[in-house]
């Protein structure tokens, strides 16, 4: 793997020379794509790392900047778990008020209000070595766990997607109708192991986001949408999961 962080570290070098580049997309949030566009890498494997065996995640140069480690739909006794807790304890779209939809984040060290009436945390569960997702009706007695992550299946997507980390700071600025980033910092870390995760889940360093809607345009408009379930971390608590090796 030194060859190919040295290599990174190259291109990278480069990129940093030529200051703010227009974004490749016409959208706001285009930074990530653009920087895999200048590295080479497609990323379009979500199961792989984006560059030579290393993750690419490119984030705004503030240190309670959120982002995805990896996407893992959770398991459970119910077809299409995230649909199933939307369904049964999401909220109406706006748009589209006969779908029920769930967004936000639930960690596991305070109960989290999402929609009008239920309160949700996470219990991670040494003994049958899952991740539960607790509901508690208004009042805030719990009434269901029947969601859940199982630690092999979190410890071998983290494994094979962020053995290695390249994190990019980017400043972002906005002239003649489009959007230019600066790549002002790379760091690149190595990921520790499991244990270091389920500590940081249990503190709260990591959290987890759901995030279905509804399609609001094209051929599938009105019906449900999954963009995916991540664990996220915040940029200041990265090395409560990984270590510095550059």
């Amino acid at each position: 793997m030194k060859n190919e962080i040295n290599e990174l570290v190259k291109k990278y070098d480069e990129i940093k020379k030529e200051g703010y580049i227009k974004s490749h997309v016409p959208y706001k949030n285009g930074a990530g794509i653009t920087l895999e566009n200048l590295l080479g890498s497609s990323g379009a494997d979500f199961c792989i790392p984006d560059y030579n065996g290393i993750e690419i995640k490119a984030i705004r140069d503030y240190p309670y900047a959120e982002f995805d480690l990896v996407n893992i739909s959770p398991d459970g006794s119910h077809y299409y778990p995230s649909q199933w807790i939307a369904n049964n304890f999401g909220y109406p779209d706006k748009d589209f008020k006969d779908i029920k939809v769930f967004k936000g984040n639930i960690n596991a060290v305070g109960l989290t209000k999402i929609g009008l009436f239920y309160y949700f945390k996470l219990r991670i569960d040494r003994t049958s070595k899952k991740v539960f997702i607790q509901v508690f009706n208004y009042n805030k007695e719990f009434i269901n766990e029947d969601i859940y992550w199982d630690f092999d299946s979190i410890e071998k997507k983290l494994n094979q997607k962020l053995k290695y980390l390249a994190l990019f700071n980017v400043k972002k600025l906005y002239s003649n109708n489009s959007y230019y980033y600066f790549y002002e910092k790379m760091n690149i870390y190595t990921l520790n192991n499991f244990e270091y995760f389920l500590n940081s889940l249990e503190n709260g360093k990591i959290f987890v986001t759901f995030k279905t809607g509804v399609f609001k345009s094209g051929k599938y408009i009105g019906h449900f949408q999954d963009h995916g379930t991540a664990f996220r971390i915040t940029k200041n608590n990265i090395e409560s999961l990984f270590k510095k090796i550059y």
